[in-house]
């Protein structure tokens, strides 16, 4: 039965493009299953968005699945995810929380605390609120490893994560939660002296915020398609494009995004914010809203719905 719907949903993409004639974004490549915890079937991108994103009308059908929200491991109240709990339940249809989570406070990197077990109570913390929420996580630890910014050292990093993990996996057996390796794309190439091991990691991911990352992150993905995992485009945000002017945003930002997206068959998820996150009216142009919204609505793409179609999407147990 699921593979007979799964050919539905393709017959339906396949129309969709049809009746639309050639796309200027060019075709999808078919996606590739790796099976990973949280990884969407077959011809599906989950689409994601900050947690206050509101410029879709409530009874859209292309309400985002993926919301994304921010936090220090460190200074984590116990009671955490209440606030967070309290937003997902407002918006229309199941939201799926993307977690980044730092390990640098005001500039000063703390990853050598955590692996030398100096906030364990805080990891406890995590993980009691992951339990609470009782929904899928994507939890992107120790998010833009390679950012100078960050300036991780790479041993403490990895120690760091792995101890998270542990802990997260072992002692509290969270399953539902998706453990989440982000690489900045202007950080640098020696990116694998951050990997934590196969074992600790369920998605790769990237964040783009120009044109050129686009370029940079094209090695980072086919790399992690090697080795046999998703990509979630963790952090989509137009930085260097001004929103109010459709003929210059859509092809100087969306088109090669979306023609990136398309092109690599391993991308499983995007999450799509903007740079002035104050800005209430996040698509100032109607049209370059109508063009967004429009590629949206192409099947692949998975938007918010019932925990239950939510769990057959992503190979989860009732």
């Amino acid at each position: 039965m699921r593979y007979l719907l799964l050919f539905f949903a393709l017959s339906l993409a396949g129309c969709y493009a049809a009746s639309f004639g050639p796309d200027p974004l060019g075709h999808f490549a078919a996606r590739t299953d790796h099976l990973h915890r949280l990884e969407p079937l077959g011809e599906r991108i989950l689409h994601g968005a900050a947690l206050s994103y509101g410029p879709l009308d409530p009874e859209e059908r292309s309400r985002p699945l993926v919301y994304a929200v921010y936090y220090e491991l460190h200074d984590l109240p116990y009671d955490w995810h209440l606030s967070l709990l309290t937003h997902l339940d407002q918006h229309v249809g199941y939201g799926l929380p993307q977690i980044d989570l730092g390990f640098n406070a005001a500039g000063q990197p703390y990853e050598a605390a955590i692996a030398e077990g100096q906030l364990d109570e805080a990891i406890e913390r995590l993980c009691w609120g992951l339990q609470q929420l009782e929904r899928p996580i994507l939890l992107r630890l120790g998010y833009a490893f390679n950012s100078s910014w960050r300036a991780y050292e790479a041993t403490s990093y990895v120690e760091a994560w792995r101890r998270i993990a542990q802990t997260l996996r072992g002692r509290w057996g969270l399953d539902h939660v998706a453990l989440v390796w982000t690489q900045k794309a202007d950080g640098g190439s020696d990116y694998l002296a951050y990997y934590p091991g196969d074992e600790y990691v369920d998605w790769w991911s990237i964040d783009v915020a120009a044109p050129q990352d686009l370029r940079r992150s094209r090695a980072f993905v086919e790399a992690a398609q090697e080795r046999g995992y998703p990509v979630l485009v963790g952090v989509v945000t137009p930085v260097t494009t001004d929103l109010g002017q459709a003929e210059q945003a859509w092809p100087h930002w969306f088109i090669p995004f979306l023609r990136f997206l398309r092109h690599h068959s391993n991308i499983k998820a995007f999450t799509y914010i903007d740079w002035d996150w104050s800005q209430t009216e996040r698509f100032v142009d109607p049209i370059l809203f109508a063009r967004y919204r429009s590629e949206l609505m192409n099947p692949i793409y998975l938007h918010a719905a019932s925990p239950g179609e939510l769990r057959w999407n992503l190979n989860l147990d009732p």
